[in-house]
């Protein structure tokens, strides 16, 4: 009687995810990390030359698109594993890197379409170079890529205050998140005011800014805090690496904004260990979410005031910060938002 062996089981293909490691996130985070330092330089040489940009070719391009391929290829060899265990299409990519799978074709024809643009128009000045359609595209799909450590994070089985490395990955490519949305609103980006000049004349646009920023700022937090304790130093690297990439570009030499950033971290690191914020504990959390933008806003705003940097009144400068701790509440709304009654979630 001839007995017949059951088939062999396909790697990849028992239903166990497919994650990447700490390391190889971190990895990952490192490289956007060399992508977004590119387009930072790109900006400050944007603001710094302006009309003399004769060129797509030039040294910070290359930078910046340097960066991508190599996080491109990083991310393209994680998937190559994926394939070879025999996953395909998506699935090939580590649990979560479906975000890098659809960002890197993105950024690569933001970047043929860039060259294109600048062949045909020649190189945009000022916030048209920020805004145009290419550009855009650019944008979205670098933040498809340096969020993908992030979404593998929260897609991780790792519970709220796991230990090792994954909370740490959800912050840095949180950070990662935060820089790529600063430096699309370099425009509005209220921390830079004081360094540019805070009038009475201006005082409606640029404090416009300061609750614009203050939300932006806030997000990130807030979005990791649903899924993770934040470890103390988080909020600190986020808030000093954005605004060190800030100041580079649009006040060359400006260090008091990056110190005045890591120090308004380090209260907010100082009030999440004090108040343990998160959906289980609500009220907390709104009290964290409301003293948040006030950690950064109160001696920003505050400082600048008493260094005579700014002439703003004591009712404005004071009621503009509350404002940001009031969005900052708005926001956690959003993010945690109350629990549905049994009835709303009947057909």
């Amino acid at each position: 009687m001839t007995t017949v062996s059951p088939p062999l089981p396909q790697a990849g293909l028992s239903g166990a995810a497919y994650r990447a490691s700490t390391r190889q996130n971190l990895l990952t985070i490192a490289l956007g990390w060399w992508l977004l330092g590119g387009i930072f330089v790109d900006g400050w040489a944007h603001n710094q030359f302006g009309e003399s940009l004769e060129t797509f070719f030039t040294p910070w391009h290359a930078l910046f698109y340097s960066g991508f391929l190599a996080v491109a290829g990083w991310c393209l060899r994680l998937a190559s594993v994926g394939w070879r265990q025999g996953r395909r299409g998506l699935a090939a990519f580590p649990d979560g890197y479906h975000l890098a799978a659809l960002g890197v074709p993105l950024f690569g024809l933001g970047g043929l379409g860039d060259m294109i643009w600048h062949t045909a128009f020649g190189i945009e000045v000022g916030i048209e170079a920020l805004l145009s359609p290419t550009h855009l595209l650019l944008f979205a799909g670098a933040v498809l890529i340096v969020a993908s450590p992030l979404n593998a994070a929260w897609r991780s089985p790792a519970g709220r205050t796991a230990a090792g490395g994954v909370r740490w990955v959800a912050a840095l490519s949180g950070t990662s998140l935060l820089a790529a949305t600063a430096f699309m609103h370099m425009y509005m980006w209220g921390l830079m005011t004081v360094p540019q000049g805070l009038g009475w004349v201006q005082t409606r646009g640029e404090l416009s800014a300061v609750l614009l920023t203050a939300l932006i700022m806030t997000a990130p937090v807030l979005l990791i805090l649903r899924r993770f304790a934040l470890p103390f130093g988080a909020v600190s690297v986020m808030y000093f690496v954005t605004n060190l990439g800030m100041s580079f570009m649009l006040a060359p030499g400006e260090w008091r904004v990056p110190l005045l950033a890591a120090f308004s971290g380090l209260l907010a690191d100082a009030l999440h260990a004090l108040l343990r914020p998160g959906a289980a504990r609500v009220w907390p959390l709104r009290a964290f979410a409301f003293l948040l933008p006030l950690c950064v806003w109160v001696p920003y705003l505050g400082g600048a005031v008493r260094l005579g940097l700014s002439n703003l009144s004591l009712e404005l400068w004071l009621g503009v910060a509350v404002m940001t701790g009031l969005g900052g509440v708005a926001l956690s709304a959003l993010v945690f938002p109350a629990p549905l009654p049994p009835q709303a979630l009947e057909e």
